[in-house]
């Protein structure tokens, strides 16, 4: 079955919690997922299908919008889809809603460890513009963010 593509909801916020958890080793918090939901925030999931009415989260995007400008706040994929083009199917949906809502202006920040992460966003047309020392809290101590921008 195809994955399906909709908007986050604060009824996802469980299935959210539970993804976030496992893929990231310090996760946002429920609290903080739960405050990404309203009209100044874009959101977007993939879903899989399965028997019955279920669906199961393989990942999702949270991103906010003011004025002709959205920053990527966080991008999630289940650890066990991780590597199967699901992050580039929710960054090229992103984009998409990104254009078709004028904004011309696209930021995120990414840790400097995270490769793969990084390649994806230059392949989607990101540059690097900066670097924010010490942003993240690392396993073995502070790491750099890597600030990029498409505009």
């Amino acid at each position: 079955m195809q994955p399906l593509f909709r908007p986050l909801s604060a009824d996802d916020l469980d299935a959210m919690l539970v993804v976030e958890q496992a893929a990231h080793v310090h996760p946002w918090s429920r609290r903080l997922l739960a405050d990404s939901f309203g009209e100044r925030y874009i959101t977007g999931s993939l879903w899989l299908p399965e028997q019955g009415l279920k669906e199961r989260l393989l990942g999702y995007f949270i991103a906010d919008r003011i004025l002709d400008e959205s920053t990527l706040m966080n991008i999630c994929v289940s650890p066990g889809q991780q590597g199967g083009g699901l992050g580039r199917q929710l960054m090229e949906h992103y984009l998409r809603l990104c254009e078709r809502q004028g904004l011309t202006r696209l930021w995120l920040e990414v840790r400097e460890s995270n490769i793969a992460a990084r390649a994806l966003y230059l392949s989607c047309g990101y540059v690097e513009s900066g670097r924010r020392r010490h942003y993240y809290q690392g396993i073995t101590g502070p790491e750099d963010a890597i600030m990029m921008n498409k505009c």
